[in-house]
């Protein structure tokens, strides 16, 4: 199970530029679907699965501060965590019940700042059924279900520089059967990411997750007798490197987004400001000249897609730093385009905001880092 840590912190809109709607008087709102879950005619021992989708279907940020079962006995929640949404956003997590042979019942809670609709409850239940054993035929063996078994190694990494690889080559038939087939996805990353499972057969190496946060890979195998594995789960977590990253994405295809960070009493496409055009082989010197801890490099510049885009400083200098977002006019979305930046100092999540980016050639103030002595605190713009 995923621990419900809550690092997001609210925060206040930024100016209003002409022709923007106020958004004065605009909520959260909640949508889950489905609104009840049942497995039936299980067999005895499988194991089944659901998608939950939770919808920001309101005019502001809605967050989900908590999801969990009722009891919990045989059903199992996979991702689940504090999530923000944005207005018209989608987050998934998973249902899990190991049938036993008796039927089950539970249900999900799902708590958040939605005022008319605090606490949403999704009923779930499961009905058995006898396991029936089919021969073959030929030699009396019975044929039962190949097992898939999947893992992640390492299990965590940093986001953009590690890699990992999932594994599955140690699935098997206990009918004595070979593995034919073996069917990787990723069910679940973190809002944002545009990763996918690197192409392979049993083992899919070299994945490089590009957004913090965890990555859930899903193994299912196919074995010579045709039948198919219950579904087998990994977890890798994709960490934040140095003391200060930030990460930035948006919502549609075809609007350039740009990522810069000033330094202290740096000034916009300056040496002062790290962004596509001087900091992407990090050669800024910022700081103390010479020592490459205290400077900045962008990791990521994307063009056509969503981001991600990410700066990251391993030990900045003391001072007052200043997140912009560049809408660059070299390309053209006609629409709103709402743009997340993730602010991480140590390690954790101290800062994030979702905020509607729609005039091309402006420069958005999102918020502002005061570095103190090997930490920062950060203020909304």
């Amino acid at each position: 199970m995923i621990n419900l840590l809550y690092f997001i912190l609210a925060c206040s809109d930024y100016e209003l530029k002409p022709n923007e709607p106020d958004p004065i008087g605009e909520t959260p709102a909640i949508e889950v679907t489905p609104d009840s879950i049942l497995f039936s005619e299980i067999p005895n021992g499988s194991t089944v699965t659901e998608n939950v989708t939770i919808k920001s279907v309101g005019g502001t940020t809605l967050n989900v501060v908590s999801i969990e079962l009722d009891s919990g006995f045989n059903f199992e929640l996979i991702n689940v965590g504090p999530v923000s949404l944005a207005p018209a956003e989608e987050s998934n997590f998973i249902v899990k019940w190991i049938s036993e042979g008796v039927e089950d019942s539970d249900s999900i809670i799902i708590t958040s700042n939605d005022p008319a609709n605090s606490r949403v409850v999704v009923p779930i239940n499961g009905t058995p059924e006898e396991e029936e054993i089919t021969d073959t035929g030929d030699s009396g063996t019975p044929i039962s279900q190949p097992v898939a078994v999947c893992s992640v190694d390492p299990a965590e990494v940093e986001a953009i520089h590690g890699t990992a690889d999932w594994i599955g080559s140690s699935s098997y038939d206990p009918s004595g059967g070979t593995i034919t087939n073996y069917d990787w996805s990723l069910i679940s990353v973190p809002s944002g990411s545009p990763d996918s499972m690197p192409s392979g057969g049993a083992n899919r190496r070299n994945f490089s997750p590009t957004i913090v946060g965890e990555y859930i890979g899903q193994l299912i195998v196919t074995s010579s007798t045709g039948l198919s594995s219950e579904p087998c789960y990994a977890t890798l977590s994709a960490i934040p490197g140095g003391n200060l990253w930030i990460e930035m994405f948006w919502q549609h295809s075809g609007d350039d987004m740009d990522l810069h960070l000033v330094k202290p009493s740096g000034s916009l496409t300056s040496s002062g400001d790290c962004y596509y055009a001087n900091c992407t082989s990090g050669t800024l010197d910022w700081g103390i000249a010479g020592d490459r801890r205290d400077n900045p490099i962008l990791d990521l510049d994307d063009i056509p897609g969503t981001g991600p885009e990410n700066i990251n400083i391993d030990a900045p200098m003391n001072g007052l730093y200043t997140v912009y977002v560049h809408d660059y006019p070299g390309s053209v979305y006609s629409g709103r385009n709402d743009v997340t930046v993730n602010i991480y100092i140590g390690g954790l999540l101290e800062w994030t905001d979702t905020r509607n980016v729609d005039s091309e050639g402006y420069y958005s103030p999102f918020c502002e880092i005061d570095w103190i002595s090997g930490s920062g605190s950060v203020i909304s713009l």
